[in-house]
């Protein structure tokens, strides 16, 4: 790893971290629901790795600089993810798929940080952006093989005659297998330490550089809101199986990709500026669409369009942060950036669950969701007036 552009093993870890954290997040609302338990109860769970990916964000920002800087927190990363993989293999009970989603967050946690001390080196630079999307693209596609894996697994379990539980439990194989691979090719990127500056570890401050992130914490409160818990939404408002949750989910994964490159192309040729904006703005409407949908195809085709344009953008969100704070300060940015993001999410996600479970219905939760997009492109439109920062050559 140079100060360059990152080598493809690079995104090869995103890919591996991707599929094992799209695992998780097709497997735990389905396991929970198979073993009986309620929509609350699966957003508690899903809440619970959501905060472990927040405290992993902050053992990354400590450990990183002791155990020989980015490559080798990729590479704890992604053991941590595949133990967390292997327990949702092996486990019977909510609390052993609590502890599996608590394992498999703190693995994201550790993977976000270092991954964004890398691409954030070159943040304000030409193309810089460019990294950010491809990364996220190389995430994201991970998360389509996840997702796919996952469904289809239980699916194939599920003809055979096994019991839904052991056909989920199966499935988390796609996980711990696509995390082992991903390993194996960037071991030899990981024996090689690199030097990490004297500055890098400070105290954690909960409040610095709040005003850049203020759009990113509400894009992610919107995605904590919509995303989480649609393998429920689709399971028992629409009656899916789990081969098609998992189709759907995959084509969740891929209209963020697909948004990751219309975001850049944007960026390319009106600016970032007009490009987040737009996007979130549109995002905010068609999610309104959601609330609105009579039936799956159109619920389906909504989620999508949604996906596409607002996590699509979320890259350039990051990127446009980073951008605008001073290059000595962006290590402190980055492990605060995904502390208080995940948080966040966390808490939204736990929301999420607890509110479908007393309403009954989700509409409510796409409602919030469209106006805290909103309020993204908002505050967007704000705060990327501010200043790019050049790193030194």
């Amino acid at each position: 790893m140079t100060d360059g552009a990152p080598s493809r093993r690079f995104y090869a870890t995103a890919f591996g971290v991707g599929a094992a954290f799209a695992n998780m997040g097709v497997a735990v609302p389905l396991q929970v629901t198979a073993l009986g338990g309620r929509p609350s109860l699966a957003g508690a769970v899903l809440a619970a790795g959501t905060v472990s990916i927040a405290l992993g964000a902050l053992l990354a920002g400590a450990i990183s600089p002791r155990i020989g800087g980015g490559p080798r927190t990729l590479a704890l990363a992604l053991s941590v993810c595949g133990t967390g993989s292997l327990v949702f293999c092996a486990t019977t009970s909510v609390a052993g798929i609590a502890a599996g989603a608590v394992l498999v967050g703190a693995g994201i946690g550790l993977f976000w940080v270092s991954s964004q001390l890398v691409l954030g080196r070159r943040s304000g630079t030409r193309g810089s952006e460019s990294a950010f999307a491809v990364h996220f693209a190389a995430y994201t596609l991970g998360a389509v093989a996840g997702s796919s894996l996952t469904g289809g697994i239980a699916a194939v379990s599920d003809a055979a005659g096994l019991a839904a539980v052991t056909g989920i439990r199966l499935s988390s194989l796609a996980g711990l297998a696509v995390a082992s691979v991903s390993l194996a090719l960037w071991w030899p990127c990981a024996s090689r330490p690199e030097p990490v500056p004297v500055h890098a570890a400070r105290r954690f401050a909960p409040s610095r550089h709040l005003g850049v992130q203020l759009p990113d914490l509400l894009l992610v409160s919107a995605l904590g809101f919509l995303l989480p818990l649609a393998p429920t939404v689709l399971a028992h408002g629409y009656h899916l199986g789990p081969l098609v949750i998992g189709l759907v989910m995959s084509g969740v994964s891929v209209a963020k990709i697909a948004g990751t490159f219309t975001a850049r192309a944007l960026a390319h040729s009106g600016g970032a500026r007009r490009g987040i904006v737009f996007l979130l703005a549109g995002g905010g409407v068609v999610c309104v669409l959601l609330c609105l949908a009579l039936d799956a195809p159109s619920f389906v085709a909504a989620l999508l369009l949604t996906a596409l344009l607002v996590a699509g953008v979320w890259p350039l969100v990051v990127d446009s942060a980073q951008a605008r704070v001073p290059p000595e300060s962006r290590h402190d940015l980055t492990v605060v950036w995904n502390a208080r993001e995940y948080g966040v999410i966390a808490v939204t996600t736990f929301l999420a669950g607890w509110l479908l479970s007393a309403l009954g219905r989700p509409e409510p939760l796409f409602a919030l969701a469209a106006l805290l997009i909103a309020g993204a492109a908002a505050c967007a439109a704000v705060m990327l007036r501010r200043p790019v920062w050049q790193p030194a050559a």
